[in-house]
């Protein structure tokens, strides 16, 4: 009797451990980029896959590593915290700091950005970003594993004020952004578990889909663009290929679905060099 019992313990705690790992939990902290990957389809793409994906937001337009850094020391209430549970609702909550999202879940990633005009400028890194990953460290457990998310190049007719630093040229924007965030994400002082490469997967959808993949000349559109984005991170938190997923939005096709997939795909395995997609 006492070994079927100890059998029927031993059972329970294995299948409880089982669903532990079919949990993940991700927050980002960033701007309207962040926005267009984390907050629409990732949820629904991992469920596809057998995981839930709590997702968390810490959203403020057009913030910079320098100012999230700011906000950080002060402390300041400046975020609209956006947090999709485990059944896919969103809520969200305004007004907090960054210790609220932080403290708000044990995280498995933190997700962090450039602001998108300056992801191909090291020195806008360089600067703020050994303080930021400390003080960032210091609020989360040890087990938090620091992700990196490489931003997208501008459409090439984009009127973005930033894109003049790249002379308007859309492939020297890519090529700044992919060689910068390769050599951030390569430097151990920062510790990053993985590069998210939306930037290469968005470069690799232009391939098939043409320059089309955002609403205003930098933002991901609603249909496939965000589709891509989140496809992308999806690969990288759950380790398994999207290619094949189930899970599309209505006001995506079926071929559509499979191509952003394949973009996504052929991202994470060559993060620094645009895959022709077909």
């Amino acid at each position: 009797m006492k070994r079927f019992i100890v059998l029927v313990v031993a059972t329970v705690a294995f299948a409880f451990n089982l669903q532990a790992q079919d949990v993940i939990r991700v927050l980002a902290i960033g701007n309207s980029f962040s926005e267009d990957v984390v907050e629409q389809h990732l949820h629904e793409l991992g469920k596809a896959q057998g995981t839930t994906l709590i997702v968390g937001n810490l959203y403020i337009g057009g913030c910079s590593i320098q100012k999230h850094l700011s906000n950080l020391r002060s402390g300041k209430n400046a975020y609209r915290y956006r947090k999709i549970d485990e059944n896919g609702k969103k809520h969200t909550t305004r007004k907090v700091s960054m210790q609220h999202g932080l403290a708000d879940e044990q995280w498995d990633y933190v997700m962090v950005q450039q602001v998108s005009g300056f992801g191909g400028i090291y020195c806008s890194f360089e600067k703020f970003l050994p303080e930021y990953m400390k003080r960032l460290r210091a609020e989360v457990s040890d087990k938090t594993k620091f992700i990196i998310m490489q931003t997208w190049a501008y459409q090439h007719d984009s009127l973005h004020q930033n894109f003049a630093i790249y002379d308007y040229d859309q492939t020297k924007m890519y090529k700044a952004v992919v060689k910068t965030y390769d050599k951030v994400f390569k430097d151990k002082q920062y510790g990053f578990h993985a590069l998210v490469p939306n930037g290469t997967a968005i470069q690799n959808g232009r391939t098939y889909f043409g320059d089309t993949l955002t609403r205003d000349g930098f933002h991901l559109d609603k249909r496939v663009g965000r589709y891509l984005g989140a496809c992308t991170l999806c690969e990288v938190l759950l380790g398994k290929s999207v290619v094949g997923n189930k899970y599309y939005p209505d006001n995506v096709t079926p071929k559509e679905a499979l191509m952003a997939q394949k973009a996504a795909h052929a991202a994470v395995l060559k993060p620094n060099k645009v895959t022709k997609i077909r």
